[in-house]
């Protein structure tokens, strides 16, 4: 299991290797993002659960459910899922504009879902 510095460096290098040009305004935002994705994947690792567990959880964008994961984490003892806890928490209780920018950071990370896509194109020739 990774350790959870190696997690956010991970994403952190996910995060800015989108062909997006990190502002200098947006570095906390990147750091923030990757200090999500890391406590999820650490999460999602002792929980037994994949990488679209994480992404689902991007997605959904939620406070709340931060608050729980955080708890999840926090319960599951050892010092690296506390500081993931931590940084969660700090996180989840952020104002609701900048948790939105947060997620929107880290929702980057993820390749784009073919989930959305039709299986075949509409306006094909008969």
């Amino acid at each position: 299991m990774a350790t959870f510095d190696e997690l956010r460096e991970q994403a952190e290098l996910e995060i800015k290797g989108q062909d997006r040009s990190v502002a200098s305004d947006d570095t906390n935002f990147v750091a923030q993002a990757a200090d999500l994705l890391a406590a999820l994947r650490l999460w999602a690792d002792a929980q037994h659960r994949t990488d679209d567990d994480v992404r689902e959880a991007v997605e959904v964008a939620s406070g709340t459910m931060l608050k729980n994961i955080a708890t999840e984490l926090r319960e599951g003892g050892g010092d690296e899922a506390l500081e993931a806890s931590r940084r969660l928490e700090d996180i989840a209780y952020s104002p609701s504009e900048r948790l939105s920018e947060i997620f929107a950071f880290a929702q980057t990370s993820f390749p784009p879902s073919s989930a959305d896509e039709p299986l075949w194109e509409e306006d094909q020739p008969l």
